[in-house]
């Protein structure tokens, strides 16, 4: 039941990459909430992590994360990234790509090669900036949050840290931006969106022996 603006999951950290599948009617719209949802919660944890240690300007308009979209004929790439702003911070996901896979060719393997060229090369990079802003944290800094006030709110631990959270507003585009904001309000958010609320998913129960 633990929360934090760290953890996806409760075994997961700073997740960067997600893939949601539809089929039917509107299948592709709901899989890209669905990502931008999980991808906003994602980028905003790498936020928060570089506002630890006051390097969050570094962030400013660098994709951090990508989702995929597809169903049994089209895949849609996105790109998702901060705009950071002092103390305020909005989202925005960039289409990369929007194609069929049913023509054969080469957009056939373009989705697989994207992925793997994340895992390989944008990857790697990205591991190495965080690493070096957990070498500037505080020794006795504590990730487990017991529980933080309200959904987006902050616990004491983390207050005295100087963790201060950013303020998601839900702006209009900056001015010659094509992009398209993922911000996702609370309320309208997806339900079973691949980022898991509190509780969910459960820990794994122990197997209790048997005589």
């Amino acid at each position: 039941m633990d929360m934090s603006f760290f953890m996806a999951t409760y075994y997961m950290y700073f997740p960067f990459l997600t893939c949601e599948v539809k089929c039917g009617a509107a299948a592709l719209d709901v899989a890209d909430r669905q990502n931008a949802h999980s991808m906003t919660l994602a980028v905003r944890a790498i936020v928060e992590l570089f506002r630890l240690v006051n390097r969050e300007q570094e962030l400013h308009r660098e994709i951090l994360a990508f989702s995929i979209s597809h169903d049994h004929r089209t895949v849609r790439i996105y790109g998702h990234y901060p705009v950071i702003g002092g103390p305020n911070t909005t989202f925005y996901r960039h289409l990369i790509h929007d194609f069929s896979f049913t023509m054969g060719g080469e957009e056939k393997w373009r989705a697989y090669r994207f992925t793997k060229n994340v895992y390989d090369i944008w990857m790697p990079t990205h591991l190495d900036r965080i690493r070096s802003v957990l070498d500037e944290l505080p020794s006795d800094f504590n990730f487990e949050v017991p529980l933080l006030p309200g959904e987006f709110g902050l616990s004491q631990d983390l207050e005295s840290h100087h963790l201060s959270r950013s303020n998601v507003e839900s702006t209009s585009r900056p001015a010659g931006d094509n992009s398209q904001s993922s911000i996702a309000d609370p309320q309208d958010a997806t339900p079973d969106t691949s980022f898991s609320g509190p509780g969910t998913p459960k820990r794994p129960r122990r197997k209790q022996a048997t005589k």
